[in-house]
């Protein structure tokens, strides 16, 4: 099983759609994505998904990208 992550298909034409295209992010979760989440505040602000229901933002897509990974890491530590 792997992680969820959500994201809301507004934040990503922002240039966060290379989270999907990513080789680690594809093979270690689960993206869904949807029309819009609700976090208009947030998505205007910053680049950001859902990671088994947690926020996480990043500055750039590059940055979201990077703390993405950390979290699938440390997600798959504390699953073993």
């Amino acid at each position: 099983m792997d992680p969820l992550i959500e994201c809301c298909e507004q934040n990503l034409v922002k240039g966060g759609e290379l989270l999907l295209s990513d080789p680690f992010i594809e093979e270690n979760s689960d993206v869904i994505t949807y029309s819009c989440m609700n976090e208009c505040v947030l998505c205007a602000q910053n680049f950001f998904v859902l990671f088994e229901g947690e926020r996480i933002i990043g500055d750039t897509p590059e940055e979201l990208i990077e703390n993405i990974k950390k979290a699938i890491i440390n997600w798959q530590e504390e699953m073993g």
